[in-house]
């Protein structure tokens, strides 16, 4: 926050521990050593981080669950995977499985 004058936003992407693969990668030593995740990576969930950001001095303005595109998807697919992913996007209670989320904060 050092960075950000008083009023300035700050937009950036986590993912979302709430996704049941993210999940596993993130708890699991040993598959988060094969998926080359170093041993400090996580991934968050909503309330949590809201309060992380509010500790260090960020008025949180959105968190908002997206992205269903799996990096493996075929290339094939990728159109429908994505098309699919947004409408899924708009269902409240299955929009909070999605694989990231999208945060904007302001420096108060």
């Amino acid at each position: 926050t050092r960075v950000l004058k008083p009023g300035g936003r700050f937009v950036f992407s986590e993912p979302n521990m709430l996704n049941p693969q993210i999940a596993v990668q993130k708890n699991i030593p040993w598959i988060k050593r094969m998926l080359g995740d170093s041993p400090d990576e996580t991934a968050f969930r909503k309330g949590p981080l809201k309060s992380l950001l509010e500790q260090v001095g960020l008025e949180v303005i959105e968190i908002t669950p997206f992205d269903f595109l799996h990096p493996w998807v075929p290339k094939p697919l990728i159109g429908l995977v994505d098309k699919t992913g947004r409408l899924i996007e708009k269902i409240p209670a299955l929009r909070e499985i999605a694989g990231s989320l999208i945060i904007v904060a302001r420096k108060h």
